[in-house]
């Protein structure tokens, strides 16, 4: 009974460090970059390396992305809607 719950264990210490590792790796290479689509608006995404819209990046935490995108795109104010014309 102590054997084969010692090897539950160990089996899913293992494959937890595994699971672990594998997801890292994934992110490891992405970084992050600010970029602006055809409407204008600018986004913070996660890729591999700059894209045509990039307007800002890389970076390494996507906080630093975010304070870009608030320098790089200030949001504009929304003006009042003229009264309809009757």
């Amino acid at each position: 009974m102590k054997r084969s719950a010692l090897k539950f264990f160990t089996v899913f210490f293992v494959l937890a460090i595994f699971a672990a590792t594998s997801a890292f790796a994934v992110t490891a290479d992405k970084k992050w970059f600010v970029v602006k689509d055809s409407k204008g608006v600018c986004k913070v995404i996660q890729a591999k390396e700059r894209t045509p819209k990039t307007i800002e990046g890389p970076f390494d935490k996507k906080e630093d992305a975010e304070k870009a995108k608030t320098e790089k795109c200030p949001k504009k104010d929304k003006k009042e809607k003229p009264a309809d014309k009757k």
